[in-house]
């Protein structure tokens, strides 16, 4: 059974000075809510990497993250989600990155493929939603509503710490 734990959303200006802020802030609250320094980690990077994608592919003045964090008797799930409108031919590149992100029997590889293969691209590399899913270990997901794209990761992680 779920127990409350966290659920809020913050709106914001698709603004790449904004990463590094919201980042910290949902790490700082982790840091409250989750025993694990890995798990920590783990959350506050993928928050950084999908903000980072609202950053750099949203048209328009508005970005939505949401966050999660569902406390159970065996740990916690823990959901982040960047939704955002984006240009068309950005979310059929979204749609066979995550695909092939998903598909990925061992997720570590393909980002040290990509890696390899976008390190001249300035352009769209996806590296961010690999790192999420390698480094993260997070399943990563994509919901398409005409051209507005929410990027989910989401992953099981400790529980709060207890207190004595």
């Amino acid at each position: 059974m779920a127990r409350s734990g966290l659920n809020f959303e913050l709106s914001l200006d698709p603004n790449p000075r904004m990463v590094s802020i919201v980042r910290r802030f949902v790490e700082e609250t982790f840091e409250k809510l989750v025993g694990d320094p890995d798990a920590i980690f783990r959350i506050s990077m993928a928050a950084h990497e999908l903000l980072e994608n609202g950053a750099k592919y949203a048209v328009g003045r508005r970005a939505v993250l949401r966050v999660v964090l569902e406390e159970r008797e065996t740990g916690a799930s823990a959901q982040i989600a960047i939704t955002n409108e984006t240009t068309k031919d950005h979310v059929e590149r979204l749609r066979t990155r995550v695909a092939e992100i998903a598909a990925a029997e061992d997720p570590f590889a393909l980002y040290q493929t990509l890696m390899k293969r976008t390190s001249k691209i300035r352009d769209e590399s996806g590296l961010g939603l690999a790192r999420i899913r390698a480094e993260g270990e997070m399943a990563l997901g994509l919901e398409v509503v005409g051209n507005t794209v929410t990027i989910v990761a989401s992953a099981q992680v400790p529980g709060r710490p207890s207190t004595p």
